[in-house]
């Protein structure tokens, strides 16, 4: 066993703590009172301290809206155990760990419930998972259905592409009301499960009033009916995210960061997953070739603006009957009907609720609306909250400026059509997946800063190689799909440093400060 000595600890300890400065000093050197004179003269203001490192007092009483946590216990003793932990030989992250542990106090918002972990497969929270995978499903089906529809089948131009997808996704800039209803209005005294299971039922009644308009849906009600599901799961999501923040909060220090990762994983399996629907289901003919007439006692169309986007040499072979063959661009003679896409979301929509519906939550009052948006006010003005929001709001701007002409002139030069840009889809998916998974195993301890830094350049790169189809260096479908494969890849470095801290910085009992904070999603 080895030997070590604690002399001189006690003295040490007590001169460290006796050269910090308190809180009334540190408003004093802010104000331009207590300052220190350096060896060679010159006055200088003492840095703040971090507060872990500070004795309580008055009790312990602590400000709701700062940063840093106070200790519990006396920093002598913990001062003391951490030296004799080094002294000892234990491994540094062990360190780490029992010193973050022994700093804790019950209701800062960095603290661990001593409620202990929960484990979001058991059947009490499972539905919180489920409900992850259907948000995959809609958010991927309403947006990548678009691209068949709009762009190959209909020909849209590239405005009405762009705003169609603007309005798809208009409801989530509108998280932050769903959020407040959720934790001020609460239903029966649940603030969760009764939103999650009318957000859903919702979504699915528009669904299935969808598969009423049949396959010639017209585009703008197809946009329009889309938007309107989206309301649905979108305020079902802000409800879930509060069991997602109820979850985490009880994750061991050293497991952090593992229950956004299985939710984002989960939404992401679920937008592979009806993307590979729409790959087998839209890759036919009638999605793929403009005019195509599955009924021969149809004639084919006179309509000048579909005959110009036909193929000119199945046009010129076939100048009577080319709307019945099976043009190039088709990859399988079948097709899914948007009835039948629409009815599948819904069987696992439906399939679902049970497992919302057994979801586990403690009854609470509603709080006073005043009272509520004070402490949300109180949380939004922390440094560490604040920061983070700015950073996603301008990261997504920046990120999410793209040239509306992007896909028309993919479809026109590439020849992408519905069968490779679902691949691309799927594969942006899962390399996002994996790249969350990566990240969450090797890379949450590395620096946030060079995180950012690593995955915007790296972005910045590979979206630049789009430069070689535009001046038709090369142009190729592939080549596409892994520029843009990769650069989103790279992307999953900016996602967790806005997404994954969140988590950690909100109040449990805020899902309208988690809106807010992930309204950008």
């Amino acid at each position: 066993m080895q030997n070590f000595s604690l002399a001189g600890c006690d003295e040490t300890a007590n001169d460290i703590l006796e050269n910090i400065p308190s809180d009334s000093e540190r408003r004093a050197a802010t104000d331009g009172g207590t300052r220190r004179r350096g060896a060679g003269g010159y006055s200088f203001r003492r840095p703040a301290p971090f507060r872990i490192f500070r004795r309580q007092v008055d009790g312990g009483a602590e400000s709701f809206e700062d940063d840093r946590s106070a200790s519990n216990g006396s920093v002598d003793t913990n001062l003391r155990t951490v030296m004799m932990s080094q002294s000892a030989g234990e491994d540094p992250e062990e360190r780490k760990i029992t010193a973050i542990d022994r700093q804790k106090k019950e209701g800062d918002i960095y603290n661990i419930s001593a409620e202990g972990d929960i484990n979001p497969l058991s059947n009490d929270y499972f539905g919180v998972v489920a409900n992850y995978f259907s948000v995959g499903l809609m958010m991927g089906g309403s947006t990548s259905l678009l691209y068949p529809v709009l762009i190959v089948k209909a020909g849209a131009t590239a405005s009405l592409m762009t705003a169609s997808y603007a309005v798809i996704m208009v409801f989530w800039s509108y998280k932050i009301v769903f959020g407040f209803l959720s934790d001020c209005f609460p239903i029966f005294g649940y603030k969760r499960k009764p939103y999650i299971v009318i957000g859903w039922l919702f979504c699915a009644a528009v669904l299935i009033a969808l598969a009423r308009e049949g396959n010639d849906v017209d585009p703008r009600n197809l946009v329009i009916m889309f938007a309107l599901a989206n309301l649905g799961y979108v305020w079902a999501d802000v409800a879930s995210d509060g069991f997602m923040v109820f979850i985490a909060h009880r994750e061991p220090i050293e497991k952090r960061g593992t229950m956004q990762t299985l939710v984002y994983s989960v939404s992401k399996l679920g937008q592979i997953a009806i993307n590979l629907l729409i790959l087998f289901g839209f890759s036919g003919p009638e999605m793929n070739c403009p005019g195509y007439q599955p009924d021969p006692s149809i004639p084919c169309t006179n309509n000048i603006y579909i005959i110009k986007r036909v193929d000119p040499e199945l046009y010129t072979n076939n100048p009577y009957s080319w709307c019945y063959e099976m043009c190039d661009d088709a990859t399988f003679e079948w097709d899914l009907s948007i009835p039948e896409f629409a009815i599948s979301i819904c069987f696992v929509i439906f399939a679902s609720i049970p497992l919302y519906l057994r979801l586990k939550e403690d009854k609470v009052q509603a709080e006073p609306r005043l009272e509520f948006l004070a402490k949300f006010w109180s949380q939004l003005k922390r440094k560490a909250a604040w920061q983070v929001i700015l950073y996603g709001m301008i990261s997504h701007i920046t990120f999410g400026v793209s040239n509306a002409a992007k896909m028309p002139a993919n479809y026109v030069w590439l020849d992408l059509h519905t069968f490779q840009h679902s691949i691309m889809v799927i594969f942006e998916k899962f390399f996002f997946f994996v790249g969350l998974n990566l990240v969450r195993k090797y890379a949450l301890n590395v620096s946030w800063r060079k995180q950012v830094l690593a995955g915007s350049l790296l972005v910045l790169v590979f979206n630049s190689l789009y430069f070689i189809i535009i001046f038709d260096i090369w142009r190729n479908s592939w080549f596409y799909i892994f520029t843009d494969v990769s650069a989103l890849f790279m992307y999953t470095l900016n996602f967790l440093a806005s997404h994954a801290c969140m988590g950690k910085y909100w109040h449990k009992s805020f899902d309208f400060w988690l809106s807010f904070s992930s309204s950008h999603r």
